[in-house]
């Protein structure tokens, strides 16, 4: 089903040229605009200052522009065996959807903070019809309310009832997923929980965060979301700085 989160469509093709160039390129790149800014190629949220400095100090670029977790995303890449359809849980601005979108052939992105995905929508190439959802993931539908740190907008997390939709994944009944991603702040479990007929059936390469006192926050084990995967049949494949990257042999 269609679920009226949506809020573009869907479809993407292969593609993407990474390179490691000099940030110096990007010198005077920062231009400000209704809540946003955009440094090296990229939008995100004006209070951001954490992601800025990071993606300077590591000097990665893709296609022109400056991203966020390349070493990781390509560690995970190897694992996936086909192309055709990936998930970005807690796309945030679109970091990885801007890769992605060139690599798989469709690309669904859920994200619940409206700044956000104006700035993934600014970072996404449209043209490749990508379908991004306005709504958090969960194990039962609900409604959510999210808090957002001061200087660091990728620290977003659930914080109790509010206005914002919450979803189950296999509400919207996706088909050939090959790869996911999530990164929602301690809620990764609940999230993958609401998509397990979907897990069972695609068996796709999992990339899901696990960082220390995240999932603690809601009464839910460390690791809850890797021993969850590995208990549906995954193989946990590598450990990368709370990252755990799983797939199905």
């Amino acid at each position: 089903m269609r679920d009226a989160c949506a809020v573009s469509a869907l479809r993407a093709g292969y593609g993407g040229n990474h390179t490691a160039n000099g940030f110096k390129q990007f010198t005077g790149d920062h231009q400000l605009s209704n809540g946003k800014q955009q440094v090296g190629g990229v939008w995100l949220p004006a209070h951001e200052t954490h992601l800025v400095d990071w993606m300077k100090k590591k000097n990665q670029v893709v296609d022109g522009k400056l991203t966020y977790q390349l070493d990781k995303r390509n560690d995970a890449l190897k694992w996936v065996k086909n192309w055709r359809g990936a998930i970005d849980v807690g796309a945030h601005c679109g970091l990885w959807s801007m890769d992605l979108v060139k690599r798989f052939t469709a690309l669904h992105a859920f994200e619940p903070v409206a700044l956000h995905r104006e700035c993934w929508q600014l970072n996404v190439d449209q043209s490749r019809n990508p379908v991004l959802y306005a709504c958090a993931l969960g194990e039962e539908r609900g409604a959510i309310s999210i808090n957002t740190a001061d200087t660091s907008s990728g620290d977003s997390w659930v914080d109790g009832a509010g206005d914002i939709p919450l979803r189950r994944l296999d509400d919207f009944d996706l088909q050939d997923i090959d790869f996911i991603k999530l990164d929602c702040e301690g809620y990764e479990l609940f999230a993958l929980r609401g998509g397990e007929e979907m897990l069972n059936r695609c068996k796709p390469c999992v990339i899901v965060e696990q960082k220390p006192g995240r999932a603690q926050k809601f009464g839910l084990p460390e690791r809850g979301a890797v021993d969850y995967l590995i208990g549906l049949g995954a193989v946990l494949r590598a450990e990368k700085s709370g990252d755990y990257i799983l797939s199905w042999d």
